[in-house]
């Protein structure tokens, strides 16, 4: 392909050229559109379903690999855990609120989406880790959906952004019942605790990066 010297104009042909050899791949991944969203949710929740059905080929042995409360053995669940789920059954009941809820963060941007579920996955882990029951293996990705929806609703309540209070009010209305969630459950194999961690930080997250504008 021929180049123009410096200065000389280009034709359009040559512009296009021009224009394609400097677009990258990842300029797509900004996560300011809704079909790169939905691309990329997607293909984060594909992973979570590969690794379901790896997990039950082998009879459940990565299912080791999450939290062991107060193990040090433990510790690698924290990142790991959430990949991870029980079965078919704990991964179909987190698929809708992953999908629905990741898509709405990813809208966002894709890097402050990263820097949100990093801090929910690192918090709700430890607090799993910490205080969860010492002969469970705690997995799922919860803690990182809880964490999402808190701060969805921080975001929308320190912005006063109408976009972002409307899509608060949005998955309240659709994810309702997923409060319950955050309420103590002493009679159950799910640990209430990390959804709790998750949400808190999520709130905060989202009150740190969007505070309240200035009153006159």
């Amino acid at each position: 392909m021929s180049i123009p010297e410096p200065g000389q104009p280009m034709n359009r042909r040559q512009q296009r050229r021009h224009e394609l050899a400097n677009t990258s791949m990842l300029s797509g991944l900004r996560g300011d559109g809704p079909i790169t969203a939905v691309m990329v949710v997607v293909t984060a929740w594909v992973v979570l379903v590969v690794v379901a059905i790896v997990n039950a080929v082998l009879h459940h042995h990565l299912t080791r690999f999450g939290i062991q409360p107060r193990h040090a053995v433990g510790l690698r669940g924290i990142v790991l855990s959430p990949f991870l789920h029980a079965d078919f059954a704990h991964l179909a009941a987190n698929s809708i609120p992953f999908l629905a809820l990741g898509w709405v963060m990813v809208m966002e941007g894709l890097k402050q989406a990263a820097i949100v579920t990093t801090a929910i996955i690192l918090a709700s882990g430890l607090i799993d880790w910490a205080i969860g029951p010492s002969s469970a293996v705690i997995v799922g990705a919860s803690g990182v959906i809880f964490g999402w929806l808190g701060y969805v609703l921080a975001r929308a309540w320190f912005s006063r952004n109408i976009r972002w209070i409307a899509i608060a009010i949005m998955v309240v209305a659709v994810f309702s019942g997923m409060f319950t969630g955050l309420l103590p459950r002493f009679d159950s194999h799910v640990f209430w605790a990390g959804h709790v961690a998750g949400f808190v930080v999520g709130v905060l997250t989202g009150a740190l990066l969007h505070r309240r504008p200035d009153r006159a």
